[in-house]
């Protein structure tokens, strides 16, 4: 008898280690996609037939729709797109300040001296 409840107690604990809602599969470890394709081919984007096209992630995709959705008047765009924009644009030109000296520091030639 103290035997099965020793083995029960032993089966039980690691049993409950991992919970079975986390799945079968390894915890921290994403699934990869597989592709059918050439995972070599034009691994870099240089084909003229393939390069990317920058959209924004609301789109999809759909570049048709985001320039249906840019024909419309400023204030009938959808916030997403208008943001997108502002965004990109940040991207390209960022402002940038330059660095000021601390008040509070001394500088090293004139700590040792």
């Amino acid at each position: 008898m103290k035997t099965f409840v020793v083995l029960s107690m032993v089966i039980v604990s690691c049993l409950a280690q991992k919970s079975p809602y986390a799945g079968r599969g390894p915890v921290g470890f994403p699934a990869v996609e597989t592709t059918t394709a050439d995972p070599l081919a034009n691994r870099f984007g240089d084909s003229a037939d393939n390069t990317p096209i920058n959209l924004p992630i609301e789109a999809l995709g759909d570049v048709e729709l985001v320039k249906r959705l840019s024909r419309l008047p400023l204030d009938n765009q959808p916030f997403w797109l208008i943001n997108w924009r502002a965004l990109e644009a940040n991207r390209r030109n960022p402002q940038t300040y330059p660095a000021r000296a601390n008040s509070f520091i001394e500088p090293a030639n004139n700590m040792f001296l």
